[in-house]
């Protein structure tokens, strides 16, 4: 029961800062995202990468569906 209690409460941490610094979260998680399509296509991996995500896309997708 206290393992459980621990646990929920460094959950409820963790969403509490990452809720409080959404803005800086956000912007960092666009500003990786932007440097990895760059480098994808700057080396010519762009159409894999991209078939990639939406596989990956479909595949949650369809696990939150069924």
């Amino acid at each position: 029961m206290m393992i459980t209690m621990l646990a929920l409460l460094v959950l409820f941490a963790s969403a509490l800062l990452v809720l409080a610094n959404l803005r800086v979260v956000v912007g960092d998680t666009f500003d990786a995202l932007r440097s990895c399509a760059r480098r994808s296509y700057a080396a010519g991996l762009m159409p894999q990468r991209a078939a990639f995500a939406v596989l990956w896309l479909l595949i949650f997708t369809l696990g939150l569906a069924g």
